[in-house]
């Protein structure tokens, strides 16, 4: 069932609409009708309607107008018109269809039927939001725990990803930095450890550094630094800046 709202100023073409419907035995349910555009402003938000059916030209402004003076437009639309003149109005706010008065049966089911495809489509595509966020939660919870193996003088031990700061290349040596002031030499090249961080939102900004962007503090555009959250400022080689800065927007969600 469709929950749908009309937004009609003249009486005749409201129960006209209403009976057509009616009479066509098609599954939407009127959760109600909207003689202006200041009515219409009012109980949208309450019903949260998944369609509306719109008359270009009320009595207190166009229907066209109340599209841009709401706040959510999370529905489908179709316009209601006695002239074919705004069909372009239509196409360009994205209306599902838009019927000429008096609105006949077939014509209002074509129309329908183009509603509930762009419903259904809707709904493909918040059920693909949702697994993607679970997907991400579980990726991010696996992150939280994750460990790398890493060689010292004393043996192999394990170091939580999500508590590294960042490395630095010193020659043939490598500098882990991690939270708590701490930091570990390690006698491999920040190579060995760089495609096993990139799994992890790490990302190389320069030849020598290597750094987690979930621990980054600020950017300084005019040195090209970054700060990291322990204050260390790390330099941005040139050739990285873009790359750099695509990555932190997609990290932040940007």
């Amino acid at each position: 069932m469709i929950s749908a709202v009309i937004i009609e100023d003249e009486p005749i073409f409201q129960e006209l609409l209403k009976k057509t419907i009616a009479h066509s035995k098609l599954e939407i349910k009127i959760e109600g009708v909207c003689n202006s555009k200041r009515e219409a402003k009012k109980f949208l938000p309450k019903v949260n309607p998944q369609l509306i059916f719109l008359d270009v030209e009320l009595a207190d402004g166009k229907g066209i107008d109340l599209l841009n003076e709401l706040e959510d437009t999370d529905f489908e639309i179709i316009f209601t018109t006695s002239h074919d003149k705004y069909a372009i109005n239509a196409i360009k706010n994205n209306a599902a269809d838009y019927l000429l008065k008096p609105i006949g049966e077939k014509e209002l089911k074509k129309a329908i039927e183009k509603v509930k495809i762009r419903l259904e489509q809707k709904e493909k595509l918040k059920q693909v939001a949702l697994l993607q966020d679970y997907l991400d939660k579980i990726k991010q919870e696996q992150q939280q725990d994750a460990k790398i193996m890493v060689p010292t003088k004393d043996g192999m031990i394990f170091l939580k990803i999500n508590e590294i700061i960042r490395l630095q290349s010193e020659s043939n040596y490598t500098i882990f930095y991690l939270i708590g002031n701490k930091k570990i030499l390690i006698a491999k090249t920040l190579k060995n450890f760089e495609e096993k961080l990139l799994l992890f939102k790490f990302m190389r900004i320069h030849q020598s550094h290597l750094i987690n962007l979930a621990h980054l503090k600020g950017i300084d555009h005019g040195d090209n630094l970054v700060i990291m959250t322990e204050g260390a400022k790390v330099e941005i080689s040139k050739r990285k800046k873009k790359e750099f800065m695509e990555a932190v927007e997609k990290n932040n969600g940007l």
